[in-house]
């Protein structure tokens, strides 16, 4: 991997892997049972730029490739067990925080960049709604154009961050009759703004200490200054920002992998059963040396997308639907084979990894479902 290969890597893997081991330290069994949002963890991300790794240096960031964020990003998810509070930093810069950098104007990136990226304001992407979800191209969310303002009306679903997020990217129809490429544009709407309604955040399956909520948007007046990009334009940020989110939240969920792995196999190093070391049982060794080698092919798609970022390539699309596909579905597979070596107390919560199980399960959804990855990997043949 490229983060041993070279020393620049090894040490940004390293620095970053302490930073994130400080991130976990509250009672996550409990945190997970009641939906917790660790705000002091998360300031404490901020003071290490985990929010702004890609962003320019002059607006806090630290001016990092695709190849070093997603080594910074496996060193927070095998270093941070709080697999929700991961997720939500990186929904909050890879979804909103990157797109404001690339494609804000001056204006846009003075007032809203320092704050994002050192975590004293929270973002949250809003899309999704109920008949558009992976295909967004039957998005009913529209903004109308009065003079020099539009007014928003929509229902988003599914937003990470949204009950406590400072700023919204929402993306709606500007011209239904363009469609979502030419037709969608984003807009930066502060969430204070008049017309907006938050849902408490949702219970759900995984990633509960991650807030998610729903949001109502109804005829929310914003100013033709906070367009982001021009008015057309979203189809385009929002699929700049999906290459990024899918290869570099592959990445944490690597880290999330290796450190169950190294846990399981510890466990087995320890456990006996009728005089033997699990891990001397063939079946068991077996399944470790799967898993490793998931690990292993992983990272290269991962980081090989990563390089194609960070190169422009053209097939850089398709390389980040290999990553994410192939590390969420073999993620999960073998979370759950992990899980049974440990027998009735893999079924525990006190012994973490069924947690560990449902929080994996979430990436076959989040950032396009499987699916979708295998339609963009299939309509490049």
């Amino acid at each position: 991997m490229i983060q041993q290969i070279l020393p620049a890597y090894q040490k940004i893997y390293a620095q970053h892997f302490q930073y994130a081991q400080e991130l976990s330290a509250v009672d996550l069994t409990q945190a997970d049972k009641e939906g917790l949002f660790n705000k002091a963890a998360w300031n404490k991300a901020g003071k290490n730029v985990f929010h702004g790794l890609p962003v320019s240096k002059k607006f806090g960031g630290k001016d990092f490739s695709a190849l070093e964020t997603c080594c910074a990003f496996e060193a927070l998810g095998k270093g941070s067990k709080d697999n929700g509070l991961n997720f939500a930093i990186g929904a909050h810069l890879l979804a909103s925080v990157l797109p404001v950098y690339v494609h804000g104007n001056k204006a846009q990136q003075k007032e809203f960049l320092p704050s994002l990226v050192n975590g004293n304001k929270i973002a949250a992407n809003a899309i999704t709604e109920k008949n558009s979800g992976s295909d967004v191209f039957n998005m009913d969310g529209f903004a109308e154009k009065k003079g020099k303002e539009y007014i928003i009306n929509c229902n988003k679903l599914y937003i990470t961050n949204a009950p406590i997020a400072d700023l919204f990217l929402v993306y709606v129809m500007t011209d239904k009759k363009k469609g979502f490429f030419g037709g969608v544009s984003a807009f930066l709407v502060p969430a204070k703004t008049k017309g907006i309604s938050i849902s408490k955040s949702k219970d759900k399956m995984g990633l509960r200490t991650a807030q998610m909520g729903f949001g109502n948007f109804t005829n929310v007046k914003v100013n033709a200054s906070q367009l982001l990009g021009e008015e057309g334009a979203g189809a385009s940020i929002f699929n700049e920002s999906m290459v990024w989110e899918r290869t570099v939240l592959s990445a944490m969920l690597i880290g999330q992998l290796e450190r169950v792995f190294d846990n399981a196999v510890l466990f087995c190093k320890q456990k006996t059963i009728s005089g033997k070391k699990l891990i001397a049982l063939t079946n068991i060794a077996h399944t470790l040396a799967e898993v490793q080698t998931i690990i292993h092919a992983g990272k290269n798609l991962v980081y090989d997308a990563a390089l194609s970022i960070d190169k422009n390539t053209r097939d850089r699309v398709v390389k980040s639907a290999m990553a994410k596909s192939f590390v969420s579905e073999n993620g999960v597979e073998s979370v759950k084979k992990l899980q049974l070596l440990y027998g009735g107390a893999g079924y525990l919560t006190e012994t973490e990894i069924e947690r560990e199980y449902r929080d994996m399960f979430a990436s076959l959804i989040y950032s396009g479902t499987t699916a979708i990855q295998k339609n963009i990997i299939a309509g490049n043949l």
